[in-house]
């Protein structure tokens, strides 16, 4: 396996960064505030459970399929995608830090708001999450599909794509999503939903904290949530980033394992993407059909952790195959 690349060297030097200026003013700043939550070990809980937050809500099926469909398709147009997943967690993790500051500020409604099911604001991010998600990852599963389709037919893809509207829309898509810094903008987006457990969890704990705690020390918690998040997905994109790349080396000698990483990140996408527009579809719009309520009640809990365990397994399996030649190339 080849050396790190400066993304990937640069996104790991982030993560540390980021982990040592949170778990720093873990120690400076809410410790020794501690005192206002009634007890000597509270604010050490609190910041181990927004660590562990982060950490799970990095697993999420539609934050491992995003970075992962978006690594396929940047690696295809010969760009390194180690940085993807950082700015995927950076963008998301925005809008948890701007959420808690206005919390902690004192705009208690918002806590409120998302906390019941019936209120405005959880119907809107309610149908936003699930909506935006599904049709990115829908979206980057036909970008990824054409290039698919190109590879099996030992043609480009520039050369398999038609010239109708879907197919227009489809290149339009791929050539704006042309960096990793743009998964900025997804992640926001992304957060912009608020529909997740984590999400939820961390405002709760956060605007508790912040009516006890003074505002500073309130607002290590989301930072402890952004370390963990970003460490995950970044960790996560660096490894999909060498594993596309082994992958495409040698295209003649690698193409069927190529071709199988490909289908499974598609399918990946496909998978996330249905559930979540069907689960739009039955919980808003109201449809009624059974096979359409059907997938929307998948629990897509534990899936992203499965992902991440086919593509660790891939990536053993390209070590070893390197090794092997290295070993036969020196015999």
């Amino acid at each position: 396996m080849r050396r790190l690349t400066p993304a990937a060297r640069g996104v790991l030097l982030t993560i540390v960064l980021l982990l040592a200026v949170s778990w720093t003013l873990m120690a400076l700043v809410l410790v020794p505030s501690e005192a206002s939550l009634g007890t000597t070990t509270a604010g050490v809980g609190m910041a181990v459970t927004a660590f562990l937050l982060g950490v799970r809500h990095a697993f999420d099926a539609d934050h491992i399929a995003a970075i992962d469909n978006t690594s396929r398709k940047l690696t295809d147009d010969g760009k390194d995608p180690s940085g993807v997943g950082l700015w995927f967690a950076l963008g998301h993790s925005t809008v948890v830090v701007v959420a808690v500051g206005l919390v902690t500020a004192g705009v208690g409604a918002l806590t409120s708001q998302l906390g019941s099911e019936e209120s405005p604001l959880a119907a809107v991010t309610g149908v936003w999450g699930p909506t935006v998600s599904s049709v990115f990852l829908l979206a980057m599963a036909a970008v990824n599909l054409v290039i698919l389709a190109g590879l099996i037919r030992g043609r480009s893809a520039r050369h398999t794509a038609g010239t109708g509207p879907v197919s227009l829309l489809i290149g339009r898509l791929s050539a704006t999503l042309d960096a990793p810094w743009k998964l900025f903008i997804v992640g926001l987006l992304f957060g912009l939903g608020f529909d997740t457990a984590s999400t939820i969890a961390i405002l709760v704990l956060a605007g508790g904290a912040g009516a006890a705690l003074p505002w500073q020390a309130a607002m290590v918690v989301p930072l402890l949530f952004a370390a963990g998040m970003a460490a995950c997905d970044g960790l996560n994109s660096i490894v999909t980033a060498r594993i596309y790349r082994w992958s495409t080396d040698r295209p003649g000698r690698r193409r069927r394992y190529n071709i199988a990483l490909m289908s499974i990140s598609i399918t990946v996408a496909l998978v996330v993407g249905v559930v979540g527009m069907c689960g739009v579809l039955v919980d808003v719009v109201g449809v009624g059909w059974a096979p359409a309520r059907a997938v929307a009640a998948t629990d897509l809990d534990v899936f992203g952790f499965v992902i991440v365990a086919v593509l660790l397994l891939a990536w053993a399996v390209s070590w070893a195959m390197s090794r092997r030649r290295r070993d036969v190339s020196f015999g």
